[in-house]
Formats: C-alpha cells, structure tokens, sequence
C-alpha cells in the first residue's frame, strides 16, 4: 500500500490557508492521533462551533478535487476489498484495528497492539481521515442498536440488522449462550448467502449480542456477558466449569479470570451464593447451579419429594435420584432410608413414604 503519512501531507499542502489546515488537522487527529472538538479548535481561535464546522467542510471539499482523490485510489480500493469481504459493512474500531495493520511490519505491529502509542493512534487516525475522503464510505454513527460503523452499501445496513435480529431470536429460543462456531453455523443455515467474514463483522457491530471472557456470544443484558455483580459472576464461572464447586474456587476463578480491579472476598461470595436462587448447596460448602436439577433441602427431603413424584422404588432407584440432585455419599442415603417415621420398607423391598 502506499505510504499514507506521505498521502496526506502531500494533500493537505493543496491547502493554502494555514487556518483551514490546522482546523483539518486537529479534527483528525492528524499530528498526534487525538481527534479534538470543534468546540475545543473554536475557543483557541475565538469563533464559533459552527464556524469551525464550516472551516472543516470547506477544507475536506477542496481536498476531493479528482486529481488529489487519484492519489489515494490505491488505498481507496484496499478499504474497499476490505470491508466488501466482510459483508460491505463493519465497526469502526474493528475496522481501524484492522488497517492500522497496514501502517506496521507485522512484528511490529503486534508490539504496538495494546499499548495504543503515538503512532498507532496517528495511524487510526489517518484511516479516519481517508474514509472520510473517499466517495464510496459512509459512516453509520452510533446508536441504540450499533456501534459506529463504515459501509460501502446501505443495503448492508439492512442485510446487518435482518441477520442481528435473527440470531437474536435464535438465542432467545435457545436461552444459553453460543461459541463462535456454533452460531456461525446457525446463521449460516438461515443465510447461506454470507460469508462467514460478513456474519462476524455484522454480529461485531451489534449492540445488542455480546462475547464474554470465554469467547461465547449471548445477549448483552445476560449475566454470562455483562457480570453486574459477584452472584452473577459466580453464575458464569460454575456454567463454564459444568460441575459444582466449593465456595472458596468460584472466588478464585473471579479474582482470576473476572477481576475487574476490585477483588472478591471468599465470604462476600459465600453470602451471595446463598442468597440467591439460582445456586444450591449440595454439599460441604459446594454449590451447583438449580438449572442443572439440584434442588435445596435435607438429604430427607429429597428422598421425600423423589419418593412423592415417583411413588415406591427399589433403593438403587433413590439413590440414583437423589444423586441427581445433591453431592452426597450413597451411605448418607442408605441412613436416611432407614428412619423410620419419615419412610416404609414395603414387601417387595421397595420404599414409600410413611403414611
């Protein structure tokens, strides 16, 4: 690709008036990658947000002069292969991600990843400005269902939401979250017509549909995605862990993998689990999660209600019940059974409960 600092300054010295140049400058981020407000560009020269506006209007109108645009054709078309892979649409900072690439060695570039320095954001903010140029981009500002975006047809805009909305309903039915490759084949499925590049970039783009530590994607309001507390990141880390855990490893797992600069204390969270419905303790300090069919009580209580629902069984019968329920030892059952004011010992062998 062509040396795009060398682009734009050779453009921007098309501009004869200082003022005007520096107005484009700021806005852009162009010298050091911090984009600046009109209000901001307004006060140091003493006129108006509109003025300023005017000023950048005037000054990006004089720059798509054909013979100026030609020289950014190269990279106009690499944007544009770019975002057509990838449905015609995507978000903005995945987009600037992706071209920043562009401006670095490869090496290079995973160094600066992450540490957001000078040039990095210089040259984010160069491909802002390019888009901003080039006639085939258009920006989509953010609102309640997007996140700012850059498209190359409206009609991409339309393809995003009907597919958004239909994976939004397929989660809904489905009620749990999904890894990557399983919602691509959903939504692949219902519009074999994407790639899988557009599904990604329009799931990317979405407010509404999310992708938590554990690379699974649900809706944004569900706690498996946006944690809104300690409970609710106990429930992610036991639906990823799949098995009951003592009280002291959930709070491990928080402070290791949801830390967010606050730490969780082993009893804060022993409270919480307690407190709230969606754990069940069923046993020394173990918790499960009641949608897996564990239910609270007594281990007495269990083999009350399994024996209430499915009327007399063989031991071997309860004990695989109450198993299914709670973490205890066959021989804790087997003491149970043998109280005889709460259960019968029929002929057959079998137990009821007492009448």
């Amino acid at each position: 690709m062509a040396d795009i600092k060398k682009l734009i300054e050779e453009s921007l010295s098309n501009i004869s008036n200082p003022r005007t140049k520096e107005v484009l400058v700021r806005r852009f981020g162009l010298r050091d990658g911090a984009r600046q407000t009109l209000e901001a560009i307004g006060q140091d020269h003493s006129i108006t947000r509109e003025r300023v506006r005017q000023i950048e209007e005037g000054g990006l109108a004089s720059l798509k002069n054909p013979k100026i645009l030609n020289r950014f054709r190269p990279v106009f078309e690499t944007i544009k292969n770019h975002l057509d892979e990838h449905g015609e649409l995507k978000k903005e900072e995945t987009l600037f991600d992706d071209l920043t690439y562009v401006c670095f060695p490869v090496k290079e570039a995973k160094r600066w990843l992450g540490e957001k320095s000078a040039d990095w954001e210089r040259c984010r903010s160069a491909f802002y400005f390019i888009l901003t140029l080039g006639e085939d981009f258009k920006r989509l500002p953010e609102n309640d269902h997007f996140y700012a975006a850059w498209l190359t047809n409206k009609e991409a805009l339309k393809r995003a939401q009907k597919t958004v909305d239909s994976l939004i309903k397929h989660l809904k039915n489905k009620g749990q979250v999904l890894l990557s490759s399983d919602l691509e084949a959903a939504l692949s499925q219902l519009y074999p017509e994407l790639s899988v590049k557009a599904i990604r970039s329009y799931v990317d783009v979405s407010k509404h549909i999310e992708k938590n530590y554990l690379g699974q994607f649900g809706l944004t309001h569900w706690p498996e995605i946006s944690p809104r507390g300690v409970k609710d990141k106990a429930y992610i880390v036991l639906k990823s862990a799949g098995q009951p855990l003592h009280f002291s490893a959930v709070t491990e797992a928080i402070n290791r993998d949801l830390g967010t600069g606050r730490q969780a204390f082993v009893q804060t969270v022993h409270n919480e689990l307690i407190k709230d419905k969606r754990f069940v303790l069923v046993g020394r300090g173990l918790y499960a999660l009641a949608e897996w069919g564990y239910e609270p009580g007594t281990v007495s209580q269990i083999i009350r209600d399994v024996l209430k629902k499915s009327g007399p069984l063989t031991r071997e019968e309860i004990i695989k019940q109450v198993l299914a329920k709670r973490l205890v030892k066959e021989n804790t059952i087997l003491i149970n059974l043998q109280n005889r004011q709460s259960f019968d010992r029929l002929a057959d062998g079998r137990y009821a409960v007492k009448k």
